[in-house]
């Protein structure tokens, strides 16, 4: 008997516009979501961007995110008490979580597109945290500029990248935006503990799922750079030469999903979705014979590895920030 496990990046690069299964109940009309309508609202809101020369180009922001390190501030208050409903927990994710990706020339049709990922708020300055490798553009795009977007198809352009880690795949993004909703963070998380996550898999937007916490588990560098987990190269695994610590959760997600926060009962972020591994049977199999998919995310305490808590000697900013009204297309 052989397997072979075959790793996928969660980045969506298709536009596919679905319609759901009717609702069992009857939902406020806000909770409806139009894919293709918000995909052609966050294309048109970028093309605003663009004539107004404020989107940064994906490649400089790639070169960013090799030399940042740390970002610095304040780490919201965990949430304690009584455990939240699913419900609950959905609505309490709907003002934190974005559509992250990039807007993207085609080299094939030469039309622009929208390729989204996911992230979520970390302060209310517009610090956004999703997975490295979202970063980077496609092949396939021409001309990639990186964004973030809300249900209702604001658009607000990625100028920065505040600190990233493309070992365990986890980045800040600084946007535009201000007064935004973070999510406070957890480091410690227990097998078996319900989680919930809120993302975009395939262009599916606000995809809410729920599961457990199946797995805690270590990958060596040298084992990283065999398997190809997506978002490490070779070379970013060697130094700094330690291990990397991931999780199995059974929530559901995929291509588009990655950087989503997966969060406890009360809403606190424990992980980040990052990729998924599909074990197969026979690989000399004609067709696939899939036995399982691993969804495999990045443990918080990664994520807060980046963050820098400022003392109370230091002086806050004082730049003036910028727009933070978000594009809308006509």
């Amino acid at each position: 008997m052989s397997s072979r496990h075959a790793h996928f990046a969660l980045v969506s690069l298709f536009v596919i516009g679905g319609a759901g299964l009717a609702a069992q109940q009857p939902v406020p009309p806000t909770s409806w979501i139009d894919d293709e309508m918000l995909e052609e609202k966050i294309v048109a809101a970028c093309q605003v961007a663009k004539v107004a020369g404020t989107l940064v180009r994906a490649e400089v922001l790639a070169a960013q995110s090799e030399l940042a390190t740390s970002y610095e501030m304040p780490v919201t208050s965990q949430r304690r008490g009584e455990a939240l409903t699913p419900s609950d927990v959905h609505d309490l994710l709907l003002p934190s979580c974005r559509i992250v990706g990039h807007f993207y020339l085609c080299k094939e049709c030469d039309e622009w597109h929208f390729s989204g990922a996911s992230g979520f708020w970390v302060d209310t300055q517009g610090a956004i945290a999703t997975c490295a490798h979202v970063i980077a553009p496609d092949d396939s795009m021409r001309e990639a500029f990186l964004v973030v977007a809300d249900l209702q198809g604001g658009v607000w352009p990625v100028v920065k990248v505040m600190a990233a880690d493309p070992l365990s795949d986890v980045c800040i993004l600084q946007t535009t935006a201000r007064d935004t909703a973070p999510l406070p963070l957890r480091a410690a998380v227990r097998t078996g503990e319900r989680i919930y996550c809120l993302s975009n898999p395939d262009h599916q937007f606000g995809f809410f799922s729920e599961g457990l916490v199946a797995r805690q588990f270590v990958r060596r560098p040298q084992a990283l750079a065999k398997t190809g987990l997506p978002g490490q190269a070779a070379a970013d695994l060697a130094a700094p030469r330690r291990s990397a610590t991931w999780l199995h959760v059974t929530c559901d997600f995929c291509k588009g999903s990655s950087g989503a926060p997966i969060v406890d009962a009360f809403g606190n972020v424990v992980a980040l979705a990052q990729s998924t591994s599909t074990v197969v049977y026979d690989e000399t199999a004609t067709v696939a014979d899939t036995q399982m998919v691993f969804k495999i995310a990045t443990p918080s305490a990664a994520l807060m590895a980046l963050l820098r808590v400022p003392t109370a000697a230091e002086k806050p900013a004082t730049e003036k920030p910028p727009d933070s009204a978000p594009r809308k297309g006509n």
